[in-house]
């Protein structure tokens, strides 16, 4: 995980991550914010963002949520985020063992930050990071890849970065030792620039998500099958507000 900014460009461009994820923030909030509204605790007023990136999202839900925070790895995304956010709260963390001393109605982990740590151990700790962070009868969003994408074929892309058009080859091959896949993306700028980054990911199944939750005090109760959601509620004072589900 710590690797993360060595093997990705867009980890180690902050503003080309900006640039390519900011767009589609206002509908990854509302989703989030309609999820919460449903399954979460009546009045919810706080959230914590755990891989916020840039914090686009957090932004946006601010609108909704009066009292926010996010955490990311990388301090890049930290930096820009405070440039252009300078009113959320913002700070660098790892998932794994953050510690805020304090809790929030509604945590969430969107993207790809979960599934960036391979070890069991590792994701075992990034839920009690999650379970220390979430008032009893709250709720955990998560968004993390629950199935492998489509292997060993070429997808075309186009990409705009600061101003310079590219074309990217994206290709995904599965690592037959574990739950992971790697994505290979070669960057093709039309000033001739080439560039390729590598990076692995875990896939975490939305049984293997339960098991993990379960033992820090969670329970599932929504979960989307078309794009990798799921909902858990913390145990505690409150409770879900349908009950599980599957969209």
């Amino acid at each position: 995980m710590e690797h993360l900014k060595e093997a990705s460009l867009l980890y180690r461009e902050p503003a080309l991550y900006a640039q390519m994820t900011d767009a589609d923030a206002i509908d990854r909030a509302a989703a989030i914010i309609a999820l919460a509204a449903v399954h979460g605790p009546s009045g919810a007023k706080s959230v914590l963002d755990l891989g916020c990136g840039t914090g686009a999202v957090l932004e946006q839900l601010a609108c909704t949520y009066s009292d926010q925070a996010g955490v990311d790895l990388l301090p890049g995304m930290i930096d820009i985020a405070k440039k252009h956010r300078p009113e959320l709260d913002l700070r660098v963390g790892d998932m794994r063992t953050v510690r805020l001393g304090r809790s929030f109605d509604v945590v969430i982990c969107v993207g790809n930050a979960l599934a960036y740590l391979i070890e069991p151990e590792d994701v075992q700790a990034a839920f009690a990071t999650f379970a220390e962070h979430c008032v009893p009868g709250g709720l955990l969003i998560i968004q993390t890849p629950t199935v492998y994408p489509p292997l060993d074929r070429n997808r075309n892309a186009k990409a705009e970065v600061s101003g310079r058009h590219a074309g990217v080859v994206i290709r995904y091959t599965r690592d037959p030792r574990d739950e992971t896949f790697t994505m290979t993306r070669h960057w093709n700028f039309e000033d001739g620039e080439r560039t390729t980054d590598v990076v692995r990911r875990r896939v975490l199944s939305i049984e293997e998500q339960a098991v993990f939750a379960n033992s820090v005090g969670f329970t599932h109760v929504w979960r989307s099958t078309r794009d990798g959601v799921t909902v858990f509620h913390r145990e505690g004072v409150g409770g879900p507000g349908t009950g599980a589900a599957s969209g």
